[in-house]
């Protein structure tokens, strides 16, 4: 449609896209998880001020160009109920945000690795729960952990749970993930 000096596209409710008009450079960026060395306990007390190490290049196209792309919350058990800032870096080459997280967590879980193989090994060996824990989000856990062992170690490793767990961490993967 003609707007009124005859340009296409200058109409009512119509955007006008010039022919010259640049595309987006990254249309699909991805979100990179960099472990880290760091304190939770920390990270809570000095929030924003947290000197974080900025990354020597990007994972993704190896540009040493990061800029800084802000701060994203996150809750860990180690830190109560407070949000913890966790730092982003944004890769101007090829548009990947990186976002820095403490090591010995996986993502999208609040617990320390080690606290959940913990608790899940007290579930598997004695029958019970650990005392002051969260049965309801360990049953979740261990609900997923016999989905991703029979799913990615096959049969034989269903009834050697705690194996399973150790072998899917040697592996990389998430044990308590309900993604598979």
């Amino acid at each position: 449609m003609e707007g009124k000096d005859g340009r296409e596209g200058q109409g009512f409710g119509e955007p006008f896209f010039s022919f010259w008009q640049a595309q987006p450079a990254h249309p699909t960026n991805k979100v990179l998880i960099l472990f880290v060395e760091v304190c939770v306990k920390t990270l809570v007390k000095l929030g924003r001020a947290y000197p974080w190490e900025k990354p020597k290049q990007c994972p993704k196209c190896q540009s040493v160009r990061l800029w800084g792309h802000g701060y994203v919350e996150a809750y860990f058990d180690e830190a109560a109920s407070q949000s913890v800032l966790l730092k982003r870096y944004r890769c101007p080459e090829c548009g990947v945000v990186l976002r820095l997280r403490p090591k010995g967590y996986w993502q999208r879980i609040q617990a320390r690795i080690e606290t959940v193989r913990q608790n899940l090994l007290d579930r598997i060996e004695k029958g019970r729960w650990p005392p002051n824990s969260n049965p309801p989000r360990q049953r979740h856990w261990l609900r997923a952990l016999k989905r991703q062992v029979r799913m990615r170690l096959g049969m034989s490793y269903a009834e050697r749970l705690a194996e399973g767990f150790s072998e899917l961490l040697s592996l990389g993967v998430c044990a308590v993930s309900r993604a598979v």
